[in-house]
């Protein structure tokens, strides 16, 4: 049941995710959410965190392009899963052996989205980044998973990361209240 309930905040959110791209891909936009490379979206963030330079952010949007339909097939397979998911247990019915046929091919589904993101970043700081720029990309991907760890710490989870959201220690078992 533990592993049912990874695997479908996994496709949770990799569905809020598709929904994100598919906004994008919307009519009359520009990039993310009408958002582009603004500093408000999160390719925008990204952006000028790391400094991007507009050749920068060319070459990474014509990479974007052609990666855009493996995603959009990707995302597309996960949404037609969660549907048949709705459906299978759809007014309470639950028929274990059912969702767990979904459940196992939303989660191949999920692992075909993450090497595919895996890849495209790979792509990107190999390619696009300076030195310098890749030194923050590193930095600012410890950030999150600092922040990610806190969130876990904060639900329940217990954690062995010793630094606060800023990259300060805190007492080990201290829960990184604000004023600590």
């Amino acid at each position: 049941m533990k592993r049912y309930m990874i695997w479908s905040t996994a496709a949770l959110l990799l569905v809020a995710i598709g929904i994100v791209v598919a906004r994008a891909d919307g009519a009359g936009r520009h990039g993310w959410g009408g958002r582009g490379w603004s500093h408000h979206g999160p390719l925008g963030y990204v952006a000028h965190e790391l400094n991007l330079n507009e050749a920068q952010k060319s070459q990474i949007k014509s990479m974007w392009e052609a990666e855009r339909p493996t995603v959009k097939s990707f995302l597309q397979e996960l949404a037609s899963e969660g549907k048949e998911m709705v459906s299978a247990t759809a007014q309470g019915n639950f028929d274990e052996s059912r969702v767990q046929a979904i459940a196992a091919r939303q989660g191949e589904t999920v692992a075909k989205l993450l090497v595919e993101k895996e890849r495209f970043k790979s792509k990107v700081y190999t390619t696009v980044l300076t030195p310098e720029q890749r030194t923050k990309a590193d930095d600012l991907q410890k950030k999150w998973h600092s922040r990610l760890n806190h969130v876990a710490a904060r639900i329940g989870g217990v954690t062995n990361d010793t630094t606060d959201l800023r990259g300060k220690s805190r007492r080990p078992n201290s829960p990184g209240l604000v004023g600590e």
